[in-house]
């Protein structure tokens, strides 16, 4: 913990006594995000007699830039925490919260548009299904590894390799169980623009895991597909499609055989009210599948939860017979700094599941989540939520397998505060005439 602190003084000490004019632009600049929670039914439904969570997290960063001709690196110190969870006199420790390094990564530009990127960074692709950063989570995401980039106009492919090992084994003879977390991986991204505001991405991603403690060889997860987004501030109607279909294993005994469907439509009315319509299709597994397959689709611990099917994060982890959502909403434009967005979803199972002998009913619920966003100036903004579920049968029954049991009225709702101070940027230096 000392070592992070004096790394951060030492920075912002080297950046500011850098002479005015130098070769490249430095930017330090923070985030303090606290957020308030009230849980009375989040993530699965709360049984009568429990008491509701009423909870604070804090998320922390102070972020150094460095904008060069031939190098760029980045360093984020992150402090993520729970209020309440030390006493007056600890600091958060990673056994009751995290505080380090989020990114710190260094980019070399090797000739024009081409640039090699190395270090711990964040990885987002296109709405984050795959790859985030998790901007809401309280941590974020972010990966160990090393990406060769190539950008033109209208083009830009990126090539990404990661190998982990929790100790500076001599030997490699160790089992890599950190939670969630891949032995090898390697993807390539590409995007290409086919029209102004039309972009086409395709993006195949390989998982390499240990198959057991006494066997140190690999089994392979792949992920292949893309989105096709139109996206023109001049146009009224936006979509993005999106398909994704999986191979390998899912375990190192389970062949895997599966896929995403994805498509979203937005559409503005005027400047002030817009409408949007979706579905997402996760294929499911039969209930009489064999022990060694699997068709459901495996959403990657990567991607950001919080965005797709509900708020209240009920499908975060995907039935083993797969998901079927459909969603419609409302987002107005109040005025310059008031906003507010209105989404309806409506679940299904994709196959029959049962529950020892009995099959559970495919209905297994809806959402409603109503979002208030209120911005004060350019650093300081407020998001206020409140969201419901509408627990049937078919969720006790994936929740608790009963339907017997009694619940509360499902409801999550939020205030979270975001303020990013610029703290520093090399000063502007006029030319000698």
């Amino acid at each position: 913990m000392r070592k992070v602190y004096t790394l951060a003084v030492f920075g912002l000490i080297v950046l500011l006594s850098l002479p005015g004019k130098s070769y490249g632009q430095t930017t330090i600049d923070a985030e303090f995000r606290p957020r308030s929670e009230f849980r009375q039914g989040f993530n699965q439904p709360l049984t009568d007699g429990t008491k509701s969570a009423l909870i604070t997290l804090q998320r922390t960063r102070l972020n150094f830039n460095y904008q060069g001709g031939v190098v760029s690196a980045r360093l984020v110190l992150q402090d993520s925490r729970i209020f309440g969870e030390t006493d007056t006199k600890q600091p958060s420790t990673a056994s009751n919260g995290s505080v380090g390094v989020y990114e710190a990564w260094t980019e070399l530009l090797l000739y024009s548009g081409t640039s090699f990127k190395i270090g711990r960074q964040g990885i987002q692709f296109e709405d984050g299904r795959l790859f985030s950063l998790s901007p809401w989570s309280n941590t974020g995401n972010s990966h160990d590894l090393a990406q060769l980039k190539y950008s033109a106009p209208g083009f830009d492919i990126q090539l990404g390799y990661a190998y982990g090992n929790q100790k500076a084994y001599n030997a490699d003879t160790s089992y890599y169980s950190v939670s969630k977390m891949y032995k090898e991986l390697a993807f390539i991204h590409l995007t290409k623009t086919l029209a102004k505001g039309l972009d086409l991405s395709l993006l195949h991603v390989s998982e390499g895991f240990n198959k057991s403690k006494t066997d140190l060889s690999l089994y392979h997860r792949n992920t292949t597909g893309g989105t096709l987004q139109l996206k023109n501030d001049k146009m009224p109607l936006g979509f993005l499609l999106t398909g994704y279909y999986q191979s390998g294993k899912n375990a190192a005994t389970v062949d895997l055989d599966a896929y995403l469907l994805a498509s979203k439509v937005a559409y503005s009315f005027n400047d002030k009210i817009g409408g949007l319509l979706g579905a997402d299709y996760y294929s499911g597994s039969e209930s009489t599948i064999a022990a060694t397959k699997t068709n459901t689709f495996s959403k990657l611990p990567y991607g950001v939860n919080h965005s797709f099917n509900g708020y209240m994060e009920y499908w975060a982890s995907l039935p083993k017979g797969g998901l079927f959502n459909y969603f419609g909403g409302v987002n107005l434009k109040i005025n310059k700094r008031l906003s507010s967005d209105i989404t309806y979803y409506a679940f299904k199972l994709a196959k029959t599941m049962k529950s020892g002998t009995t099959d559970i009913q495919k209905n297994i619920g809806s959402e409603l989540d109503l979002v208030l966003n209120y911005k004060f100036s350019a650093e300081t903004a407020i998001q206020f939520a409140w969201c419901t579920y509408f627990v049937n049968d078919g969720t006790k029954m994936l929740k608790y397998k009963s339907t017997s049991i009694d619940t509360k009225f499902p409801q999550y709702a939020y205030v979270m505060l975001t303020i990013k101070p610029k703290l520093y940027k090399t000063p502007a230096v006029a030319e000698n005439k």
